[in-house]
């Protein structure tokens, strides 16, 4: 029986997918179990639209991942996304007075005060700190800098306060216990990209089922985030206007479908001509306008946001492009003509190494990127403890049948006993913490008081030596000043003359 594993569940706009795994020493990722639920009832945009057959299929997926570890689930990780996901800048500013010693306490000031600036129906999910304006310069990190005005900068990732409500009723239902909800385009993020993208500055686009979300990102730090809400179903909606059903607009899309039109094709060439699964006949060139036109749209979308931005002439790795509509033939050429950048990547897997038995998640088609992410952004063992005659379930020991009620007993009180001193270690190693922290916070206070006094102590000295100076010219060129110093004069005159 696996001891240690971790769980994570992404929900789709087409499917909720959910896998357990283990991270290894060396960050590479192994799967254990893998489980995928349809979801087109369920969910549109990436939100929650039915919360009963949300719960089912989590429900569904949380039984077949336990079947294939043998073992049962205590909490799990879950992908929070959707149309409304986006981000907004934040700015905080802060009049400190005189010269002032930057500490960790201004600082944190200033992240709670963005934290609360964030109002309406919209729910904060994640800050990303961007920079800090102490006088005229930027400082990534301020304490330890003496400055009379601080501005804090932000990104607010936000989104419709529901979208986590509907989120947490639908495991509530399922009765399934949520670890954490993590921002799933920002750990989509973090194993795709490259640590010489995220440096130099790139957009990373995932095109889904039924959203593309868009990121931009500069010197390792997301600068913009946005969902637009547009995609593959867009696609077949479109495809269907041939009075093709969705089975066959996908089957066309996926088998024969290119979004670029050579323009040095004849367009009095004879066409070529497919044949969709109801049998209706149609030319490539018609269906790569229909296919083209959209995406079009769609990339026009991803650029604008781009812009929003402020960082479109700053991307020096270009764009990468990752999910289940990113492999589609001609995107790369229609990318790069519609945008103007110079580098393009298919991110059709995950650059963290990843070790599995089960095909789908070696499947190198950028549609589990975002659920591996969401493993690798796991940090806690999600095994369910289960507590059986008087152990815990993860030493892989079970009350005897013959045990008696006596013995019963006897294990509850062992385990109230080691639930107690549980409790109390961990209360005072909360209570150590504490008294570290004011302790260090103490210091740091004597410290700062200490270096704001000598700094007074040096400015009153320089006020008075400049005071005293200008008394001392003050003097001189007043009258009085003018026949002391004649006095003086006629005085070494005549004791000139007695030598």
């Amino acid at each position: 029986m696996i001891k240690d594993f971790m769980v994570a569940v992404e929900l789709g706009s087409s499917r909720i997918t959910g896998v357990a795994g283990q991270k290894n020493a060396d960050g590479s990722l192994r799967v254990l179990a893998y489980a995928s639920e349809d979801a087109s009832a369920a969910i549109r945009k990436g939100v929650v639209l039915n919360i009963e057959k949300t719960a089912l299929a989590i429900t569904s997926i949380v039984n077949k991942l336990e079947a294939q570890l043998d073992a049962s689930i205590g909490k799990v990780y879950v992908g929070i996304s959707g149309q409304s996901v986006h981000s907004v800048c934040g700015v905080v500013s802060k009049q400190l007075g005189e010269e002032t010693l930057i500490t960790k306490e201004i600082v944190d000031s200033l992240a709670r005060t963005n934290q609360t600036s964030v109002t309406g129906e919209t729910e904060l999910l994640e800050v990303i700190p961007q920079e800090y304006k102490v006088g005229s310069s930027l400082q990534a990190d301020p304490v330890g800098v003496m400055a009379s005005h601080i501005e804090a900068r932000y990104v607010n990732v936000v989104a419709r306060g529901s979208v986590r409500s509907k989120i947490e009723r639908s495991f509530a239902q399922a009765d399934v216990k949520i670890a954490d909800l993590l921002v799933s385009p920002i750990a989509l993020a973090k194993v795709v990209l490259t640590d010489a993208e995220l440096r130099a500055g790139c957009v990373l686009v995932d095109f889904g089922a039924a959203t593309t979300t868009v990121q931009v990102w500069k010197d390792h730090i997301l600068r913009h985030l946005a969902v637009i809400p547009l995609g593959g179903d867009s696609i077949n909606r479109d495809i269907c206007s041939l009075q093709l059903e969705d089975a066959s607009a996908e089957q066309l899309k996926v088998e024969h479908g290119s979004c670029y039109i050579d323009e040095e094709t004849p367009s009095d060439s004879q066409p070529y001509v497919y044949t969709s699964l109801c049998g209706k006949k149609v030319s490539d060139r018609l269906l790569s306008e229909i296919i083209e036109g959209r995406q079009e749209e769609i990339i026009a979308n991803v650029w604008h946001q781009v812009q929003l931005s402020g960082y479109a002439d700053k991307l020096l790795s270009g764009m990468v492009v990752t999910g289940g509509g990113a492999a589609m033939r001609g995107l790369e050429q229609l990318a790069i003509k519609k945008t103007g950048l110079s580098k393009y990547r298919f991110a059709s897997y995950v650059v963290t190494p990843v070790e599995s038995t089960t095909p789908e998640m070696l499947a190198r088609n950028g549609r589990l990127c975002t659920v591996l992410g969401l493993l690798s952004a796991a940090r806690e063992n999600c095994r369910e403890i289960e507590i059986s005659g008087g152990l815990f379930a993860g030493d892989g020991e079970s009350a005897s049948p013959q045990s008696t009620p006596q013995d019963e007993k006897l294990a509850e009180a062992l385990i109230a006993q080691q639930l107690l001193e549980a409790q109390k270690e961990a209360e005072a190693a909360r209570l150590a913490q504490e008294a570290a922290d004011a302790e260090k916070e103490r210091q740091i206070r004597e410290e700062n008081m200490r270096r704001e006094k000598e700094l007074l102590e040096q400015q009153r000295l320089q006020e008075k030596e400049r005071r005293d100076r200008e008394k001392r010219e003050k003097f001189r060129n007043s009258f009085l000043g003018k026949m002391s110093e004649r006095i003086a004069r006629f005085g070494n005159d005549i004791l000139n003359g007695e030598n």
